[in-house]
């Protein structure tokens, strides 16, 4: 009778202490998604503020600085196919914080985590496949 009661403490304490780990995961799960909703927000207005401008709200570069300098058209899927050595994340970074062609730097700016959420605000516009 000892060796079962011994043994009913332990799978309690193992239940318990599983308990006391997996709580804490479902906290950081609910704030990792809404720190994510407010990157996204965030993310929208970098990009509405520093770049739609020339690219437009909608990524199409459909604007009069997106015509005079050219800029892309990210909804475009062909531009991402024809363009995928310069849409990786690399590169994607050089160009905003060194600029490129027409388009200004940002590296001075932004700051690099403002950067990446730039990237994947560009990203965004990609159509699905």
């Amino acid at each position: 009778m000892n060796r079962f009661l011994k043994s009913i403490l332990k799978c309690s304490a193992l239940i318990v202490a599983l308990a006391f780990l997996l709580v804490p995961i479902g906290i950081t799960r609910g704030a990792f998604q809404r720190t994510t909703l407010s990157q996204v927000k965030r993310a929208d207005e970098l990009f509405a503020r520093n770049c739609a401008r020339c690219h437009g709200a909608d990524g199409s570069g459909d604007t009069p600085l997106g015509h005079l300098y050219k800029a892309p058209d990210f909804t475009d899927s062909d531009w991402w196919k024809k363009n995928s050595s310069i849409s990786t994340t690399r590169n994607l970074r050089s160009i905003i914080t060194r600029g490129k062609a027409g388009m200004p730097a940002f590296g001075k700016k932004l700051s690099a985590s403002e950067i990446n959420l730039l990237i994947r605000r560009v990203r965004r516009f990609r159509p699905k496949s």
